[in-house]
C-alpha cells in the first residue's frame, strides 16, 4: 500500500461531537476530503443538517448531521441508535464538543459550572462508553480522540489579556487535564479489542473577534508567532483518525505553533 492512501479514510464511519463551527468544523471538513462518512452533532439539529453537512454533500462528500445533547442520557442513546441504524457502524469518535460557562476569575455560578461539568466531563464520558459498547461488538480496530487544549497541559497566562481580570473558565483546564488523562486510561483498558485512544492538544484558533491586545500578546508568546488557523488541525485529525498512526495509542498529540515548549 502507498503511503499517502493509509491516509485516507474510505469505508470509515466517523462521528465528530460539536462539528458545526470553529475546530469542530475543520475537523469535518478534512475527514470529509480524506473520503470519510462524516457524522457530525450539534445541540441544534438545523445548524448541524441543513447549515453544515449540506455543505459537504453538495461537493459530493458524505456527510450527516444530527442533533443530540450531551446533558441528557435519552439524548446520546437515540443518536447512538440512530447512527447504528443509519449507517451500521461507527469506526472512529472525536470528543470534540464543549460548553464554556460565563465566569470571572473565582466568581463561579453554581448552576453554569454544573452545566459545564456535565457536558464537558459526564457527557463525553458517557457517549465515549455507549460508542465503546458498538465497537466492541464489531471485533475489528477502531479509534477515539478526545480534543484537548494547551490549558489543559499548562494554566492560563494572565499576561497575554489586557483585562486584568478576564472571563477564566477555570473548570476549562482541569477538564481538558482531565482529556489527557482519560485518554491513557481508554488507550490501556481498550487495546486488548483493538481499539486505539489518542488525543489531540490544540492551540488557540484566530479569529477575528479577537481583541488585538489579546492576539498581539498572544502571538509574542507562541515561538511560531500566530495563533492557529482550521487547516493547522486538518491535517493532524486525518492521521489520528486514520491507518497512518496505526502504531499510537495513549498518546496526546500536541499542536500549539509552540506555545507548551517554553
Amino acid at each position: 500500500m502507498n503511503v499517502l492512501d493509509r491516509f485516507l479514510l474510505k469505508g470509515k464511519v466517523v462521528v465528530v461531537t460539536g462539528g458545526t463551527q470553529r475546530y469542530g468544523y475543520y475537523f469535518c471538513k478534512a475527514l470529509a476530503e480524506a473520503g470519510g462518512t462524516v457524522i457530525l452533532t450539534s445541540r441544534d439539529k438545523k445548524r448541524a443538517e441543513e447549515e453544515t453537512a449540506k455543505k459537504f454533500s453538495k461537493k459530493g462528500q458524505k456527510a450527516f448531521g444530527y442533533a443530540m445533547e450531551l446533558a441528557e442520557d435519552d439524548s446520546i442513546n437515540e443518536f447512538v441508535d440512530t447512527v447504528i441504524k443509519n449507517h451500521e457502524r461507527i469506526d472512529v469518535l472525536i470528543n470534540n464538543a464543549r460548553f464554556i460557562p460565563q465566569m470571572s476569575h473565582y466568581k463561579i455560578n453554581r448552576k453554569e459550572l454544573d452545566k459545564s461539568f456535565t457536558i464537558n466531563t459526564v457527557g463525553l464520558i458517557l457517549l465515549t462508553r455507549r460508542v465503546v459498547e458498538e465497537m466492541k461488538k464489531a471485533g475489528r480496530g477502531k479509534i477515539i480522540i478526545n480534543i484537548s487544549s494547551i490549558y489543559g497541559m499548562g494554566g492560563q497566562d494572565p499576561s497575554i489579556y489586557k483585562d486584568p481580570d478576564p472571563n477564566i473558565s477555570l473548570d476549562y483546564s482541569m477538564q481538558k487535564g482531565g482529556d489527557i488523562a482519560y485518554t491513557k486510561q481508554l488507550a490501556t483498558t481498550l487495546a486488548e479489542y483493538n481499539i486505539r485512544c489518542n488525543c489531540l492538544t490544540l492551540g488557540g484558533l484566530g479569529e477575528s473577534t479577537h481583541d488585538p491586545y489579546f492576539l498581539k500578546q498572544y502571538n509574542k508568546r507562541t515561538p511560531l508567532g500566530r495563533m492557529a488557523t482550521g487547516k493547522d488541525a486538518e491535517g493532524p485529525i486525518v492521521f489520528l483518525a486514520s491507518d497512518a498512526s496505526a502504531y499510537m495509542t495513549g498518546t496526546n498529540l500536541v499542536v500549539d505553533g509552540g506555545w507548551t515548549a517554553w
